[in-house]
């Protein structure tokens, strides 16, 4: 199970205040690039998630938000884009992109673009499985 928490990173003169992660019970996705400090945490029990958010300094002021709130800050962090580097890369290995752009000339039923097709559906079922594991 994963909850979706932001929060404000506080720096003063000494010390800057973040989210931590101090429970090995739970596993904590930190997201940067984005325009709100955010983290997706996962467990597989809702008390290990709760008492981790009680455990932040109150200075962050840590709330849970939707997981459609999270996905809105989410979508352009640095981890997204990395993983969308990696389907980029996985259709790479096999297309060109001037492949890739004669295929989408091709009919639908043209047996090469059906071939294509799929390949790229399983690059992004990849992808999407990799967005899973980190709560996106």
């Amino acid at each position: 199970m994963f909850k979706y928490l932001k929060f404000n990173k506080v720096k003063d003169e000494f010390t800057t205040y973040s989210f931590t992660s101090s429970d090995d019970k739970v596993s904590v996705n930190f997201f940067s690039g984005t325009s709100e400090d955010i983290v997706s945490i996962q467990a597989d029990n809702e008390v290990h998630l709760d008492a981790l958010i009680l455990a932040q300094a109150s200075i962050i002021n840590v709330r849970e938000i939707t997981k459609e709130e999270f996905k809105a800050i989410a979508t352009d962090s640095c981890q997204i884009n990395r993983i969308r580097d990696i389907v980029k890369k996985e259709i790479a290995k096999k297309y060109l992109p001037a492949d890739e752009i004669a295929m989408l000339k091709k009919d639908l039923s043209n047996g090469k673009r059906v071939v294509y097709d799929a390949y790229v559906a399983d690059c992004i079922l990849l992808g999407d499985k990799l967005k899973s594991e980190i709560g996106y």
